[in-house]
């Protein structure tokens, strides 16, 4: 009752910013704490009918897992490096020809911490030291330590804000980047030396718009320091040594200035410059024998360039056409030896682990919704495969699914959609599970998952909308809805759902389906869904948000949170009297209303530096203040952790989830 009291108070004083107070930047206001505390029993109460269907659910992903492809080493200066899945987080390990050594155990690094995240880890030189980057909070701080790898024992720490770039530039010397205090933008890119505990500043960015981050490149002796906002990038080069000493701000050479809309990423192989970059209008590979005079175009894609990898004899690309990815393998004049294409029905191909230019073979990813990972070497030279060895799933048989990618008509556009399906367990009533996320550019991979085949077995569809602002067909679907052209992919989305909801195959009855439309959305996705379900709440029986950005307007008018301005470009510039229109428009916190809101479950982490708890909060406590409908609107805050969790937390998470949804259903059982 007191915690009830405190809110109507606030509402009732400040009707403008009902849900206001319970903004805390500190994370320690007691009274907000004891809300949120609150909020979790309520939850916890509702959901606990639910915990033995949840254990159902990890029971059968547990028992699924079978025998895993054999994961490609890492070469790397004369050793092979692996994660190894030992323990509840694994270690990292590494060999050459005489033996076998332990770099990192996360278990051990883990024990005394509630939450932990190993951002990143680097090796030195002389293959003695690793410097590691971990969060033991849940934001995007950083702590940097040393570790000799003989011994297992830290040699120094670095306790300050910093970024998880890790790039070693000699021996003794590392470059990091330090976070803006507050804002935790990556603004200074710093060389440690740990024997002498110095530090010298190479690069500050004092745009408050760009990031700083740095790389090595495959010579494994340029380093390039590189600046960037969304669409322009400027770098500097500066050589690693095997001793330290030399003047390093002196030997940063800039490779072009910045240009608006320009972006170009350099790398180095055999003393020879390959740069990719937009300056000609489109992403190119270009080359040059002094990359800061004139870059020369040898390859020249008609599709998007979306990745690239720079090997001895080869450059390989990855090519986005229509939603479409090609693998191409070009000889380093620029001529093309060969082109795959890496996109089946609902499946997907990615280059990964590759760090060895030498090498003969390049290694891929696959899988697809009802396709288990497979890991395929292919010959550099040829394309051609090498081997292929794929995960094995217990009591799982591909043939007994159907993976199909479908588009919906809407707007002059077609949305495409990757779904999967059992025939045997598809009736006129069974629910679809929409998955959406539709920003950045990226595209949603339709993963092979347990998690996903533990839902078509029980009759549901499995659907990912692939909406504008994501980067399924490309970067012009992707303009299409960014920015001031948000509403498009919120729109998409609702397409998509309307027209899922009547989804039937060939062989099925004529009659009109009505389908229950359960939506999933995390970070971004939580936009896309709650700006949707703001439009047709209807439409939708109930979703599951994850960490969502559902209050746009207020924190992209508010510089004093992480990335703000950094962020313009994708969301809107509020200071903008046009852009702040549209943003009003679809923000999802600020057009709730009184409707029928579908039921929810929305989880924030209390340390979530990207998208703050509040969001996630004020957005639940209005839709229960002004939702016309009896449905559960939970909030479940998890108070050790910020924009992601660990494995074993976010499995349990998920778990419930899906039981929640399904309990909505026909499903239930």
């Amino acid at each position: 009752m007191l915690l009830s009291s405190v809110l109507l108070a606030s509402m009732l004083q400040n009707p403008l910013c009902d849900m206001c107070w319970l903004r805390d930047d500190s994370r320690k206001n007691t009274t907000v704490l004891a809300y949120l505390k609150n909020e979790n029993k309520t939850s916890e109460h509702y959901l606990k009918p639910l915990v033995s269907k949840q254990k159902n659910l990890l029971n059968e992903w547990g028992a699924m897992a079978g025998n895993k492809a054999e994961k490609p080493w890492l070469d790397m200066n004369g050793y092979r490096y692996k994660t190894l899945n030992k323990g509840e987080r694994g270690v990292v390990v590494r060999k050459n020809q005489q033996r076998e050594d332990v770099v990192i155990n996360m278990n051990q690094r883990a024990h005394d911490h509630a939450y932990y995240k190993l951002g990143n880890w680097s090796v030195s030189p002389n293959n003695r030291l690793v410097a590691i980057a971990e969060n033991t909070v849940g934001d995007d701080n950083y702590i940097i330590s040393i570790i000799d790898i003989a011994s297992g024992e830290i040699q120094t720490q670095f306790l300050g804000e910093y970024a998880d770039t890790l790039v070693w530039k000699s021996d003794n010397e590392v470059i990091v980047v330090e976070n803006e205090a507050n804002t935790y933008r990556p603004y200074k890119a710093v060389l440690r030396n740990i024997k002498t505990n110095t530090s010298v500043t190479l690069y500050q960015e004092t745009n408050p718009a760009w990031l700083v981050s740095a790389y090595i490149a495959s010579d494994a002796k340029s380093i390039l320091i590189q600046s960037n906002n969304h669409n322009t990038s400027v770098q500097y080069l500066l050589r690693s040594e095997k001793k330290s000493g030399i003047d390093p701000k002196a030997a940063l050479r800039l490779v072009k200035p910045r240009k608006s809309s320009v972006e170009y990423y350099v790398d180095v192989l055999d003393g020879k410059y390959y740069i990719k970059s937009n300056q000609g209008g489109k992403f190119a590979i270009y080359t040059a024998q002094d990359v800061q005079r004139e870059w020369t175009p040898i390859i020249q894609p008609k599709g998007d360039l979306t990745r690239w990898y720079l090997a001895n004899r080869r450059i390989v690309i990855e090519e986005k056409k229509q939603g479409i990815t090609l693998l191409e393998g070009f000889d380093l004049q620029g001529k093309k030896v060969f082109s795959n294409n890496l996109s089946k029905a609902a499946s997907v191909g990615w280059m990964a682990r590759n760090t060895n230019p030498a090498s003969q073979t390049i290694n891929v990813r696959t899988m697809g919704l009802s396709q288990p990972p497979a890991w395929t070497k292919l010959n550099i030279e040829t394309g051609e495969t090498v081997s292929s060895d794929a995960d094995v799933y217990n009591q799982f048989s591909t043939n007994n699914y159907v993976s199909e990618l479908i588009s919906v008509k809407h707007q002059g556009v077609e949305v495409p959609v990757s779904l999967v399906y059992r025939k045997d367990m598809l009736t006129d009533d069974s629910p679809v599970f929409l998955y959406g996320y539709g920003a950045y550019g990226v595209t949603m991979r339709p993963y092979f998952m347990p998690q996903i085949i533990s839902l078509v077995d029980r009759g549901a569809v499995y659907a990912i909308a692939h909406v504008r602002g994501g980067g399924f067909k490309g970067d012009d679907w992707y303009q299409a809805g960014k920015g001031v052209n948000r509403l498009n992919s919120i729109q998409d989305f609702t397409a998509v759902a309307q027209v899922m909801k009547q989804f039937r195959i060939e062989s099925s009855s004529a009659k009109v389906v009505d389908r229950d439309i359960l939506a999933l959305g995390s970070s971004a996705g939580g936009t896309l869904v709650a700006a949707a379900i703001n439009q047709r709440p209807t439409l939708f029986k109930g979703a599951a948000l994850q960490v969502p950005f559902v209050d746009v307007l207020s924190s992209m008018s508010d510089e004093s949170i992480p990335l703000t301005r950094q962020q313009y470009a994708e969301w809107g510039n509020p200071n903008k009297p046009e852009e702040r229109n549209v943003m009003r428009a679809y923000s999802p916190f600020d057009n709730i209303s009184a409707q029928d809101y579908p039921a929810l479950l929305v989880r924030s982490g209390l340390f979530d530096s990207r998208v703050p708890y509040w969001e996630a909060a004020k957005y639940t406590a209005r839709i229960k203040a002004l939702s016309t409908a009896n449905n559960p609107y939970l909030l479940v805050t998890d108070l050790q952790s910020g924009h992601s969790t660990d494995r074993t937390k976010a499995l349990r998470q998920q778990a419930m989830d899906y039981a929640f949804l399904l309990n909505l259903t026909n499903l239930n059982k």
